[in-house]
């Protein structure tokens, strides 16, 4: 059996990152009952967030591999592709990237901070495009010579979702260290790598929580079969008995309102209330979403005034300021 700490990662930035009760939220939202919120929005520089976990894994794995270059797609306004370009160079990668969407005539937020750094953009116009794209490039930059390392969109592979298996860990010594157990996890779910590393980490680690993965985008059908793709080479990697059932997943669609990154009514409300009672920003691509599912949940009933809920902060702040 392998040991899930012997699986290695290049450490990139300080993790633990703390969790904190927020009474304030709890007595300004009807039904919510204790409410805890975990801050991946601490980690690193310039708000890198919960990539960078996944991030660590993938960089062992392109360092194992021998690779020089890494390549790895998404929006204009990717947060995790802007990490990746970020902290990939200290361990001596280059980066290229394959971006979706409309170039702006001005750039801003993680495009600005892709702008001030040496690394090859590649602009398609859809998001069905990007993958094509990658491949053409990783093709051409290894007839060139060059020993690419590919990382899918989000680092949500089997290797990627490692870091949310570890996270799952930390979590659970948070648990014991402050007398308590959650009931409820939600976060910001879309290509499936999060929420896969924290269902196999609740199993391997013991957590009780129901995760609750809010949709930014896709359906359920296609984030659970994302998450069973990531999940199920890391349950045979870790020969776990407690698999996971994709039925007992958890995927919540109800909050996507006018499409990905684009406000609605209860995310820009959730954004409000997170702000006014506790100083906590949100961005509206995720995290706002998923505080209004949470919001929505409260009002309708559906915890106990027993119950202890953590919000995953996943971070994406830098996308305030597009």
């Amino acid at each position: 059996m392998v040991k899930f700490s012997s699986i290695p990662r290049l450490p990139i930035a300080p993790l633990d990152t703390p969790v904190e009760r927020c009474e304030r939220l709890q007595r300004a939202v009807a039904g919510m009952p204790e409410i805890y919120v975990k801050h991946d929005d601490y980690i690193g520089s310039l708000v890198w967030g919960n990539k960078v976990r996944k991030l660590e894994y993938c960089y062992a794995e392109a360092q194992r591999l021998g690779a020089d270059t890494l390549i790895t797609c998404g929006g204009i306004q990717s947060n995790h592709a802007r990490i990746t370009a970020q902290t990939a160079r200290r361990f001596g990668f280059e980066v290229v990237l394959v971006l979706n969407g409309v170039i702006p005539a001005k750039p801003t937020a993680n495009l600005l901070i892709n702008s001030k750094m040496s690394v090859k953009i590649y602009y398609v116009s859809s998001r069905q495009e990007r993958s094509v794209k990658m491949q053409v490039v990783q093709e051409e930059l290894e007839k060139s010579g060059k020993k690419v390392y590919a990382i899918p969109l989000g680092a949500s592979d089997e290797i990627g979702s490692l870091g949310f298996v570890k996270a799952m860990e930390e979590l659970h010594n948070q648990e014991e260290a402050m007398g308590l157990r959650f009931d409820y996890l939600f976060h910001g779910s879309s290509s499936g790598g999060t929420q896969a590393g924290l269902e196999v980490g609740k199993r391997l680690f013991g957590v009780n929580a129901q995760i609750i993965g809010v949709s930014a985008d896709n359906s359920v059908a296609e984030i659970r079969g994302e998450i069973m793709a990531a999940a199920g080479p890391i349950q045979e990697r870790l020969k776990m008995r407690d698999l996971i059932n994709p039925d007992e997943i958890r995927v919540e669609t109800g909050f996507i309102g006018p499409g990905y990154g684009i406000p609605s009514d209860q995310s820009l409300e959730a954004e409000k209330i997170f702000a006014d009672t506790e100083g906590i920003l949100l961005d509206q691509t995720y995290t706002a979403k998923a505080a209004a599912a949470l919001i929505a949940y409260a009002r309708k009933g559906l915890f106990k005034p027993t119950d202890r809920v953590l919000f995953w902060h996943t971070g994406g702040l830098i996308n305030l300021f597009q």
